[in-house]
């Protein structure tokens, strides 16, 4: 693939997670008790994570095209890992 069209599928699932971010956020605050601290913390992991995806990604876009082969592959790995441990998330907080 190319740098360009990586760039838009990465930039897409990320759009995509900061929403569900969002979404996941106000359902760990209206949890209560236990399942309120657990889920926050989950949550907070995620933002994390997510974070510093962004800052991965925004190095990766201004690599040259000499390790763009390897760079492309480790953040495509990062966001296919990011976007797992969401996904599971995602399921538990909307049980």
């Amino acid at each position: 693939m190319q740098k360009h069209e990586i760039k838009v599928r990465v930039e897409g699932q990320m759009e995509e997670g900061k929403r569900n971010l969002h979404v996941m956020k106000a359902k760990a605050e209206a949890a209560t008790g236990d399942a309120k601290v657990a889920y926050a913390e989950q949550v907070a992991g995620l933002q994390k994570q997510y974070d510093d995806l962004k800052v991965k990604a925004a190095a990766a876009w201004d690599t040259a095209d000499d390790r763009w082969g390897e760079v492309s592959r480790d953040l495509e790995a990062a966001v296919d890992d990011w976007t797992d441990r969401a996904g599971k998330a995602w399921k538990g907080l909307t049980k």
